[in-house]
Parts: structure tokens; C-alpha cells; sequence
């Protein structure tokens, strides 16, 4: 399966648009989010513009809250976690959030395949231990350089992707 990752989205939705296409266009079939969506708005958009499960997290500006978890509560396939979620997709053990000193820690324990986050805008993928450690960049644009990342838990791989 291939899962398409995004943060930090802060409400650019002409990016969010593109991302996912560009997701449908690499075969993705699951959404995960890392945080800073920011507006309900933004996330209702997301729910109605891509049509297969997505699993999120809520980053440091979300300013909705009730009206985030009304919105996944109505969506059959959406689950929102809080700040931090451990899944499991495909056999593989996966834990997202959207701070890096969580995502660090968790990957140095070595309980999970791959660990996903957000927060700094920043790609980022490498290995701790045998745990695969992934920052997907950012939605938003702030840094000039909007991207995904597409995990694949067939081999626990991942790339970055520009949209």
C-alpha cells in the first residue's frame, strides 16, 4: 500500500489541491496528517477532496478543535488521534505526530517500522536504528518548497515528493 503523507498544511489549499493529485498520481490509498491544518475549513476540504482513509493528528495551530473532531466523527473513514497516533497499516507499525523530539524518541525505542512528523517545514527522511524516520515538508509553501511524502509499507520505504 502506498499512504501519502502531508503536514502543515496552514491553509494553503491551492497546494492542498495539488498535493492531492499528486498523491492520486502516485497510487496512494491512505492519507496520514502530521498537524497544522489550521482552520476547519482547510480540513473539510481535505475530507471532501480526497476519497480514501486519512488518519490525522493535530499539530500546534489547530484553532478548532470541536470543530475538527465533528468533522471526522461524520467521515466513516477518518480517524483523528489528539497529538500523537500508533496505527498499524499492512502489518507495519506506524506511529505519526507532529513534533520531531516525539518522533525521535519514539523511533530510538525501535517499536515501530516507520515514524512520520511535522512542525519544522523540513524534509527529512532517515533511519534511527531500524526504524524508518520521515518528515514529509510542508503543504503551506513557507520555505518555497511544497511537498509529500509517499511512504510504501510493502517495503518500508519512503520518498519526498514536489508538488
Amino acid at each position: 500500500m502506498r499512504v501519502a503523507l502531508l503536514s502543515d498544511i496552514h491553509d494553503n489549499i491551492t497546494h492542498l489541491l495539488l498535493a492531492l493529485h499528486t498523491a492520486e498520481q502516485h497510487g496512494c490509498t491512505h492519507l496520514l496528517f502530521m498537524g497544522d491544518m489550521t482552520a476547519a475549513s482547510t480540513f473539510r476540504t481535505l475530507r471532501e477532496e480526497w476519497p480514501h482513509p486519512i488518519d490525522l493528528v493535530f499539530g500546534n495551530n489547530e484553532y478548532e478543535l470541536n470543530a475538527f473532531s465533528r468533522i471526522a466523527e461524520a467521515s466513516a473513514n477518518t480517524r483523528l488521534h489528539g497529538t500523537a497516533a500508533n496505527i498499524e497499516l499492512d502489518k507495519r507499525r506506524l506511529f505519526f505526530t507532529h513534533l520531531p523530539r516525539d518522533a525521535y524518541k519514539t523511533a530510538e525505542a525501535g517499536n515501530h517500522d516507520a515514524v512520520f512528523y511535522g512542525h519544522t517545514h523540513t524534509q527529512e527522511i532517515r533511519t534511527i536504528g531500524s526504524t524508518l524516520v520521515v518528515n514529509p515538508g510542508e503543504i503551506y509553501g513557507r520555505n518555497g518548497v511544497p511537498s509529500i511524502g509517499i511512504y510504501d509499507t510493502l517495503t518500508n520505504s519512503a520518498s519526498i515528493i514536489r508538488i
